[in-house]
C-alpha cells in the first residue's frame, strides 16, 4: 500500500504541469474537483468542510480536524462534445482530462487554531476541433491551465463559530491555434498561434457556525484576481506575395480575470448516522467582458489590438449531497447539482459551447489501520446538458460560421487517498 501511495503520489506532483480539462463540470472554465468526498455529494460541502479539502471549499472548517492530514487525489473527466450544423457533425478530440489535487491540514492549537496548504488546478480548458473542419477560422486546438497555491488558516473565537481566511497564487499558461482565410483563391490558408502564460493573487475567507451538534451553516468568499498574460502571437502560412511575408511574431500582453464567488451551505447531522447539505453559490462571471489583446510590434494583418468579446453574465448553481455510514469504515454519499451557464447566445464559440447543466454524483468513503487513520474516498459522476441551438455571428466574417447545435455529456471519476498522523 506504501508503495502504491508513493507511486500515486509521484505521478500526482508531476500531473500539475499538464492539468486541464474541458470546463464541462460548472459554469464558465471552473472545475471544481477538489476531493473525492465533496464530489461524491455533488460539492455540498460548504457548512460541513470536516476534511483537509475545507481548504478549497471554507478554511474555516480546518478548527473540525483532531490531527494532522494529507489528502492527495485527482479526477478523470471524461468529455464528450458534438457539433451539428451547416450539414455536417463533427466530434471535439477531448481525451481524458486529468485535475489533480493535494491538501494537508493541521490543527496548531487544539480546536482552536488550524493551518494548510492545498494545491489544486480550479480552472481550465482544453479541445481540439478538425485542423479542416467548421470551426477552424474560430478555434482549433486549445489548451487553458491554471493552478492555485492556497494556505489557509482558520481560528475558533467561539466554541459554535470558526472563521478563516486564505490566500491564493495562480499561475496560467494557455494556448489558442485557429486557421487564417487564404487572400488568394486556390492559396493555402495560413496558421495562428497565441501562447501566454501569467500569474495572480487572490484571498479567500469562510465563516462555519455550529448552531448545535444537527445544524450549521457556513459562508465562503472568493476573490477576484487579474491574471496578467504575457506571450506571443505567431501567424505563418501567409501568401507572401499579398501580405509581403509568410510570418510575423508579436509579443503579446492582455489581462483576465478570475471572478468572485460566493457560496452558501446549510446542514443537518442525525448524529454520526447521515448528513445533508443543500448549498448555493453566485459568481461574477461578468467581469468576463472583453479581454483586448495588446500587440507589439503591430501586426499587419490585426493591427495593434484585438478585442475578444465575451460579455459573459453572472451565474447561480445549487447542489444537494448527503452521506450514510453503513459502518464504522464504510460511508456511501450521494448528491446533485445545478449550475447556469454563464456564456450568451451571441458571443458562444467553439471552445466553451456551454449550456446550463445538471449533474448527478455518488461514491463511497473506506477507512481501515489503526482508528481508521488511512482511508479511501471514490466518486463518479455524470452531467447532463440542456439543448441549446446557435444562431449567431462569430465566425462570419472570416468565412466560417458555427452556428449549429451543440451536444454535451460529460463522466467524472475521482478518487483520494487520505493520511490521518
Amino acid at each position: 500500500m506504501k508503495r502504491c501511495a508513493f507511486v500515486f503520489a509521484f505521478f500526482l506532483l508531476f500531473s500539475f504541469r499538464s492539468a486541464s480539462a474541458i470546463a464541462q463540470i460548472a459554469s464558465g472554465f471552473h472545475n471544481p474537483v477538489f476531493g473525492a468526498l465533496a464530489l461524491a455529494q455533488g460539492n455540498a460541502f460548504v457548512a460541513r468542510a470536516n476534511d483537509a479539502s475545507a481548504i478549497a471549499f471554507n478554511p474555516a472548517g480546518l478548527t473540525q480536524l483532531e490531527r494532522p492530514q494529507i489528502s492527495q487525489g485527482a479526477a478523470l473527466i471524461l468529455p464528450s462534445v458534438e457539433y451539428h450544423g451547416n450539414d455536417i457533425s463533427e466530434d471535439m478530440d477531448t481525451g481524458v482530462n486529468i485535475i489533480p489535487n493535494l491538501f494537508f491540514a493541521s490543527p496548531i492549537l487544539g480546536n482552536t487554531l488550524a493551518a494548510g496548504l492545498g494545491v489544486t488546478a480550479p480552472y481550465g480548458l482544453q479541445g481540439k476541433w478538425d485542423e479542416e473542419g467548421f470551426s477552424r477560422f474560430v478555434i482549433t486546438d486549445f489548451n487553458l491551465q491554471i493552478i492555485n497555491i492556497n494556505p489557509s488558516i482558520s481560528f475558533r473565537p467561539l466554541s459554535f463559530l470558526s472563521i478563516g481566511a486564505g490566500f491564493d497564487y495562480y499561475y496560467a499558461e494557455s494556448n489558442q491555434e485557429s486557421r487564417i482565410p487564404s487572400m488568394v483563391v486556390g492559396a493555402p490558408e495560413g496558421f495562428r498561434d497565441l501562447e501566454m502564460h501569467g500569474d495572480a493573487f487572490g484571498y479567500n475567507a469562510g465563516i462555519l457556525c455550529n448552531i448545535n451538534p444537527q445544524h450549521s451553516i457556513g459562508i465562503s468568499f472568493r476573490s477576484k484576481a487579474d491574471i496578467d498574460f504575457d506571450g506571443e502571437l505567431e501567424l505563418s502560412g501567409l501568401t507572401a506575395a499579398v501580405t509581403g511575408f509568410d510570418r510575423f511574431d508579436s509579443d503579446a500582453e492582455t489581462t483576465a480575470t478570475i471572478p468572485e464567488m460566493i457560496s452558501f451551505g446549510y446542514a443537518y447531522r442525525h448524529g454520526s448516522l447521515w448528513s445533508i447539505e443543500a448549498d448555493v453559490q453566485w459568481t461574477n462571471w461578468s467581469r468576463f467582458d472583453v479581454l483586448e489583446i495588446d500587440l507589439d510590434p503591430p501586426n499587419p494583418l490585426l493591427g495593434t489590438k484585438i478585442a475578444d468579446i465575451r460579455e459573459w453574465h453572472d451565474t447561480w448553481g445549487f447542489a444537494l449531497g448527503g452521506e450514510y455510514t453503513l459502518s464504522q469504515a464504510l460511508k456511501v454519499r450521494g448528491g446533485y447539482a445545478f449550475h447556469e451557464s454563464p456564456v450568451p447566445a451571441e458571443t458562444l464559440e467553439p471552445s466553451i459551447p456551454q449550456s446550463s447543466r445538471h449533474a448527478l454524483h455518488t461514491g463511497l468513503g473506506y477507512g481501515w489501520g489503526k482508528k481508521l487513520n488511512k482511508w479511501v474516498d471514490l466518486a463518479y459522476g455524470v452531467v447532463f446538458y440542456e439543448n441549446r441551438k446557435i444562431d449567431n455571428t462569430v465566425g462570419d466574417a472570416l468565412g466560417g460560421p458555427i452556428d449549429g447545435r451543440y451536444d454535451l455529456i460529460t463522466h467524472l471519476i475521482a478518487i483520494n487517498f487520505n493520511y490521518r498522523f
